[in-house]
């Protein structure tokens, strides 16, 4: 039995719809007229790394709402503390909708909230930088890295997690995995195995089945829902397919990746592989709070991520590392260059980027995506 949680990005609506509404309603080409990059007529130049440090050592630790595995995210910040012991990190493991709306809260009330927002909802995080959730800022090192890691208004693509194929060795009998989306639809179609996706209600899903339609168009993944099953989330894809339930579950989130490689009763039963016909990639964002409480500490932080020291502790906690400069020291697999070569390259793969086109679609989506799969 998988031991661990993939994924924690289900989306409650009802937490959701201001952010949303806020988000449906500005045109990409409209300001955020409550940002501090709005109001502010001539911005400050930016601190150095040593006024950073300096103040950042009159600051009281630094706090992370995030919506990653506790044990990732700890692993990220422990390498962090480790270069900078005065700041001490707490970090949070909540769903998207909660990280959103306590900053809210917490922001409105004057209450000590989150410095920093980990989170990977597109539609949810349109809402925030419309609202003036986020302050500018421009880590250092990041003109190193993919044009979509800058998603502008100071978010930032934190980790483009890419979506994979996990299968049943036992039930495919020694039988080659699937290689493509195309493959796994059509072997479905013919009855050679069952198959499972995740469920539309879920952000990581959402992001997923967009990605693949905007790249491969509606026929595609009409052909996908004739055969493939929505049972549930990350968690409820590995159980199913480790069960015997399913043979093959595709679009399964990546952190799925670890325990398979790493858990010998996970690794026994399962295997894993991109599909490299088309593989998307689901966006992690961060970005630093308007009312952030410890700001310098924050933007070290932000510095850190993207450094080639961040990204080999991103690696190594299951996230995707993503600079075009960096190469892990210990071989770490995850790397968005490694899954280009997977792949046959970024012409196979598609980001489904964190805009208002993609929140103000989503219900549409969500109507077509159940006529697709019978729902």
């Amino acid at each position: 039995m998988l031991r661990l949680r993939w994924q924690r990005l289900t989306v409650s609506v009802a937490v959701a719809a201001p952010l949303l509404i806020a988000a449906t309603g500005c045109s990409t080409g409209s300001s955020n007229a409550g940002s501090p990059a709005a109001t502010s007529s001539s911005p400050a130049a930016p601190l150095t790394q040593a006024q950073l440090i300096a103040g950042s050592k009159h600051e009281k630790g630094l706090l992370i709402y995030s919506n990653a595995l506790l044990t990732q995210m700890q692993h990220v910040t422990s390498a962090f503390e480790a270069t900078y012991p005065w700041i001490h990190v707490t970090a949070t493991d909540d769903e998207d909708p909660v990280i959103f709306s306590k900053y809210a809260a917490e922001h409105a009330t004057g209450t000590r909230t989150a410095d920093i927002l980990v989170a990977s909802a597109p539609g949810l995080w349109a809402g925030a930088v419309a609202h003036g959730y986020l302050q500018p800022f421009t880590p250092a090192g990041i003109s190193n890295y993919p044009s979509f890691t800058s998603q502008g208004h100071g978010l930032y693509v934190f980790s483009p997690d890419p979506a994979i194929t996990i299968y049943n060795k036992i039930k495919l009998n020694g039988q080659a995995p699937p290689a493509t989306v195309a493959q796994i639809a059509q072997d479905g179609i013919s009855g050679k195995y069952k198959v499972a996706t995740y469920t539309i209600n879920n952000s990581f899903g959402y992001s997923a089945f967009y990605a693949y339609a905007h790249q491969k168009g509606w026929a595609a993944l009409d052909k996908l829902g004739q055969t493939a099953q929505t049972p549930g989330d990350g968690d409820v894809l590995a159980q199913d397919v480790a069960q015997g339930g399913y043979t093959v579950a595709v679009f399964e989130s990546g952190l799925a990746r670890g325990p398979i490689e790493t858990v010998p009763a996970d690794k026994k039963l399962l295997g894993w592989e991109y599909t490299k016909d088309f593989t998307p990639l689901i966006p992690r964002g961060i970005g630093i709070t308007a009312g952030a409480a410890s700001p310098d500490s924050a933007k070290l932080f932000m510095n850190f991520v993207f450094s080639d020291q961040g990204q080999q502790a991103l690696c190594d906690a299951g996230f995707e590392a993503s600079s075009n400069t960096f190469t892990p020291s210990n071989g770490c697999p995850n790397t968005l260059k490694a899954l280009y070569a997977a792949v046959g390259g970024p012409q196979n793969t598609y980001m489904t980027p964190f805009s208002q086109q993609v929140a103000a679609g989503q219900t549409s989506f969500t109507a077509r995506f159940r006529q697709a799969f019978h729902q």
